[in-house]
C-alpha cells in the first residue's frame, strides 16, 4: 500500500466513520507494506488535512463548480489531500501530488471521478501563488477560515488574546515541535541521559528553567529504547512538566494527584521528591489505574498509591492532610490542538460550559484537601479564560483563605511547550 493510499482509508475513516484521528493514524502506520522511510509522510498528511480543512475545503470551491456537499466522500478526501500537498507542503512537487490523486480517484472513485479531481487540481497547482483569503473587516470570520477554527473558538481568543495574538497562536500550531522528555533523576543524570540516546541516535538538549527536561528532535520509538526500558526517562510535554516543578513536592510530602492517569505527573513528583513520602493518585477509570501503576514500576517508584476514586465527591479521609494537591482537571484540550487536531472540531460550547462545572467541582475538593500551609496547584491543557483564569478568580473570591502565588498561561512554542495553565495557590494557616 502507498503512504497517500494509507493516508486517504485514514482520512476516511475519520471523515465517514467518525474515527479519532490518533487512532486512524496508528492503523494508517500499521499498513502491510507501508515503507518506514513514509511514515512521517503519511503523518503529516493525516494530521494536515484534519487540521486545514476548512480552509482547504475554502481553496477547492474556488476551483470547482461542484459544490463540496455534492462531492462524494473518496473524491473529496483525495482533493483534500492534493490541495495540502500542493498549498502546504513546500517539498512535494506539484506533478507528484496532481499524478498520485489521479491514481488514487480511478481506485476509489471507479474511475468517474479522476477527471475531474485532476482538472480541480491542476487549476489549483497553475493557481497556487495567487490563492488568497479574505480579508474583512471582520477578524474572528477571517482568522477561522484561513486557519480552520470553528468561529466561536477564535472570538474567545481574540477576546482573550487579541487579533494579533490569536493568529501568532494559530500560526504557531501548524509548526513541528520538539519532543518533551523528562529525565529519570532516581536513576541518571541529564548528561547521562543525553549520552545514552545519542548512542541510540536520538540528539536531545537541555532547557534552561525546566528542571529534569530535554527536547528531542525527531521521532523517539519507546519500544526500542534500552534507556526507556531502563526507565531512565518518560516522554511528557514540558508544560506538563513545568505544573509538577511550580507544585514544587518536596521530600517526605504527602501530595494528591486529582487525575492523575496515566500517571506523568505523579512520576514527576514522585521524582522530584527522590522517592521518598507518598503520593495518591485517583483517577475515576479503574483500567486506567494500572497505567499509573507500570509506568512508577518502569522508573522504580513504590512511594506512589493509585486508586480509583472520583475527583468531584470528598473524602472525608483525606480533609486538611496533604502537604500539596495537584488538580490537573478534565478541559477542553485546546492547548493540545497541534498534537490533536481534531479537537478543535469535536468541542462544541456546551461542552465547555459542562466542563467548567466538572472544573469547579474538582477544584474545591481539591481544595478541601490541602493541610493549613499547603498547596494547591490548578492546571488545564487549555487556552480558554474560562477554563483557567476566570475559574480560578471564582473559587478565590469563594475561598478566601486561599491565595495565589504563581500563575502561568503557557501557549504553543516550538520549545515543547503545549497550551497550558498552571496556578499555585497556598493556604493560609489560620484557615
Amino acid at each position: 500500500m502507498t503512504s497517500r493510499e494509507a493516508a486517504l482509508r485514514a482520512l476516511q475513516s475519520i471523515e465517514v466513520q467518525g474515527a479519532y484521528t490518533n487512532a486512524a493514524l496508528k492503523k494508517a502506520l500499521s499498513c502491510e507494506g507501508l515503507p518506514a522511510a513514509d511514515k512521517g509522510f503519511v503523518t503529516e498528511l493525516i494530521y494536515g488535512v484534519v487540521s486545514n480543512k476548512s480552509a482547504i475545503d475554502y481553496i477547492i470551491s474556488q476551483f470547482s463548480k461542484t459544490k463540496i456537499k455534492k462531492m462524494s466522500a473518496w473524491v473529496l478526501s483525495i482533493l483534500r489531500m492534493g490541495v495540502y500537498q500542493i498549498y502546504y507542503m513546500d517539498k512535494i512537487p506539484h506533478s507528484a501530488a496532481c499524478n498520485e490523486a489521479v491514481k488514487l480517484a480511478k481506485k476509489y472513485s471507479h474511475g468517474a471521478g479522476s477527471g475531474f479531481v485532476n482538472g480541480v487540481l491542476r487549476s489549483v497547482s497553475r493557481s497556487c501563488d495567487e490563492i488568497k483569503f479574505p480579508k474583512t473587516n471582520d477578524a474572528v470570520k477571517d482568522l477561522s477560515l484561513e486557519y480552520s477554527y470553528p468561529e466561536w473558538i477564535t472570538q474567545k481568543l481574540v477576546d482573550e488574546y487579541g487579533e494579533e495574538k490569536c493568529a501568532e497562536l494559530y500560526r504557531e500550531t501548524r509548526k513541528a515541535h520538539g519532543v518533551g522528555i523528562r529525565v529519570n533523576t532516581i536513576k541518571t543524570t541529564k548528561e547521562s541521559l543525553i549520552d545514552a540516546l545519542s548512542m541510540e541516535g536520538v540528539e536531545c538538549r537541555q532547557l534552561e528553567g525546566v528542571e529534569n527536561a530535554l527536547i528531542a528532535y525527531g521521532k523517539i520509538n519507546i519500544e526500542n529504547s534500552d534507556a526507556y526500558k531502563k526507565g531512565l526517562f518518560s516522554m511528557q510535554n514540558i508544560s506538563s512538566q513545568k505544573a509538577v516543578s511550580v507544585l514544587a513536592p518536596q521530600k517526605g510530602d504527602f501530595v494528591i494527584d486529582m487525575c492523575a492517569a496515566p500517571g506523568g505527573k505523579s512520576c514527576a513528583a514522585a521524582e522530584q521528591m527522590e522517592n521518598e513520602g507518598r503520593i495518591l493518585s485517583f483517577d475515576i477509570f479503574d483500567h486506567k489505574i494500572q497505567l499509573i501503576q507500570n509506568a512508577a514500576r518502569r522508573l522504580g517508584i513504590d512511594i506512589i498509591d493509585a486508586g480509583v476514586g472520583d475527583a468531584t465527591k470528598v473524602n472525608d479521609k483525606l480533609v486538611g492532610k496533604a502537604d500539596r494537591v495537584l488538580a490537573d482537571v478534565p478541559c477542553s484540550g485546546l492547548g493540545v490542538i497541534h498534537k490533536k487536531p481534531d479537537i478543535k472540531w469535536s468541542r462544541t460550547e456546551d461542552d465547555i460550559k459542562e466542563l467548567c462545572k466538572i472544573q469547579k467541582k474538582i477544584l474545591e475538593v481539591a481544595a478541601s484537601y490541602v493541610k493549613p500551609g499547603g498547596v494547591l496547584v490548578y492546571s488545564t491543557c487549555t487556552i480558554l479564560p474560562e477554563e483557567n483564569r476566570m475559574q480560578v478568580e471564582e473559587f478565590l473570591k469563594n475561598n478566601v483563605g486561599f491565595s495565589k502565588e504563581t500563575e502561568l498561561q503557557l501557549l504553543t512554542s516550538e520549545m515543547g511547550e503545549s497550551g497550558f495553565y498552571i496556578c499555585k495557590m497556598v493556604k493560609s494557616y489560620e484557615n
